[in-house]
């Protein structure tokens, strides 16, 4: 219904402007046709080409962007052979451009989300999220990059020091979580415990 609207108000627009040019064109056919030849130099041909060229890169962006997308459940083989957690049947799926996220609906896990960031031709890195139960506001994630076939863990555990004293004597407001690069081992203790 919207574009039956879009294209009335386009025709309404372009009679008035067509039935002119057709009673230009009446009164003289010759100076109409000259008219028509300076109106449509080589500026306005590139103009032209170049909008068309545009647009079509456009809505070519918008549609195929990223190019490979397929790293879903189908993609659980080789997440085994790489090593990364593999995403059960039962997560729900949050899906963007640029990024997926599956969510584990099952609470007993300790694995509850994934994060897919995609760049314009594949995957570039898969994070995985955790959470031990045992050890309240502390969360741990590796992320996998694809472009290297790497991982990198990190811990996010609460700052115990809310409040430190500067140099100066001052007092500094820390954040209150602290988030740090952490080796392979600390980072299976932390989900395995």
């Amino acid at each position: 219904m919207d574009n039956l609207i879009i294209y009335s108000l386009g025709f309404l627009i372009l009679l008035p402007i067509l039935i002119g040019y057709y009673f230009d064109y009446k009164n003289d056919p010759k100076e109409f046709k000259l008219s028509l030849k300076s109106l449509w130099n080589k500026r306005s041909s590139k103009a032209l080409l170049f909008l068309i060229i545009y647009f079509s890169f456009v809505k070519i962006y918008e549609h195929n962007i990223p190019l490979n997308k397929n790293k879903g459940i189908e993609f659980n083989s080789t997440r085994e052979k790489i090593g990364i957690p593999l995403i059960g049947k039962n997560w729900e799926i949050n899906d963007s451009r640029y990024r997926t996220i599956w969510s584990n609906v099952d609470s007993t896990d300790r694995h509850f989300r994934k994060t897919i960031e995609y760049g314009i031709l594949n995957a570039k890195t898969e994070t995985d999220f955790y959470q031990n139960k045992k050890q309240v506001g502390t969360f741990a994630w590796s992320v996998f990059s694809f472009e290297n076939d790497t991982f990198e863990y990190f811990i996010e555990k609460p700052n115990e020091e809310i409040f430190s004293v500067t140099e100066k004597g001052n007092l500094k407001y820390e954040k209150p979580t602290i988030e740090k690069r952490i080796s392979k081992v600390e980072f299976e203790k932390y989900i395995t415990e």
